[in-house]
């Protein structure tokens, strides 16, 4: 009984996950935006100009994703998650990845919570 409570005590003081929400950059020049659906459940799926067109799995600990998507030949991506502008707002740093063009467009890539 005693582990239960400190289990259930643990649960409660933990932090939630910021990075579950919506999430969707401005308009390019283009019209396009990108967006990003990140579950509770560790799941994601990302969409471009509102059409799906990718998923997968991640984690969040300490400011870092670390994720594996159905792209890439399902190498795993390392990222840090910057928040700015009140935790509204987010860009990544990467740390790992081996896959250039998701590197490449992650690094560059500014998105804002959607309410």
């Amino acid at each position: 009984m005693i582990i239960t409570a400190i289990a259930l005590a643990l649960a409660a003081v933990s932090e939630p996950n910021p990075l579950v929400g919506r999430w969707e950059t401005k308009p390019s020049p283009k019209g396009n935006v990108t967006g990003l659906y990140m579950k509770a459940d560790s799941s994601f799926e990302g969409f471009f100009n509102r059409k799906p067109f990718v998923t997968g799995t991640y984690t969040y600990k300490d400011s870092l994703l670390s994720f594996v998507d159905n792209g890439c030949n399902r190498t795993r991506g390392l990222y840090k998650v910057i928040f700015f502008s009140e935790g509204d707002s987010i860009r990544f740093e990467p740390i790992s990845d081996t896959c250039t063009e998701r590197r490449n467009g992650m690094g560059k890539t500014i998105m804002g919570r959607i309410k």
